[in-house]
């Protein structure tokens, strides 16, 4: 579902000419939701990535068979389903570089940076959590649109053995003093 939403905010045949994703028929060769899930969705048929996609809340009918897709990331997962791909999206990746970082014979390292303070008042809590949650969505969408340039400038040169996954990982967090300390 994430490879599809990217996609469709990302795929020049899915976007207009502003940037922005384009309402989709359900059917059609191009230019049509089934076409981009043929496309990017591996072997999941188009009605099923559908019915998903709506579960989520990430897609709307607008009429006459026609699809709006109403956000850029898969958010509204059951816990399970949160767990899978927290699991795949966060810690293995944070992981990886923790594991790169510290490994002795690396000379380089990677980027791995976070920031935290003790001391914000609970009364701000939830207004800093939406800036946060704002700011982090503009970065990691202006870095999505970075790693898309660089997926097409070979798209069709490109053997599979010649790629490798690359990626960035931000995220918010609120120390929980009942169930940690480690802040304190």
């Amino acid at each position: 579902m994430s490879e599809i939403l990217h996609r469709w905010y990302t795929d020049d045949e899915f976007i207009d000419s502003t940037g922005k994703p384009l309402v989709l028929e359900f059917s059609g060769e191009s230019k049509s939701f089934s076409a981009l899930v043929r496309r990017h969705g591996g072997d999941i048929p188009p009605g099923a990535m559908r019915t998903e996609l709506r579960r989520i809340n990430a897609i709307e009918d607008s009429g006459d068979s026609q699809l709006r897709v109403l956000k850029r990331n898969v958010s509204g997962l059951d816990v399970h389903e949160r767990l899978a791909t927290g699991l795949a999206s966060v810690i293995y990746p944070a992981v990886l570089t923790l594991a790169h970082n510290t490994d002795p014979k690396c000379d380089d390292t990677w980027v791995q940076r976070t920031t935290a303070t003790r001391y914000v008042r609970k009364d701000d809590i939830g207004r800093l959590r939406r800036i946060t949650s704002d700011r982090l969505a503009e970065l990691t969408e202006s870095v999505d649109d970075l790693f898309v340039a660089y997926e097409t400038l070979y798209e069709k040169d490109v053997e599979y053995e010649s790629v490798c996954a690359v990626g960035i990982g931000v995220y918010y967090f609120e120390e929980n003093k009942a169930a940690s300390d480690i802040f304190s």
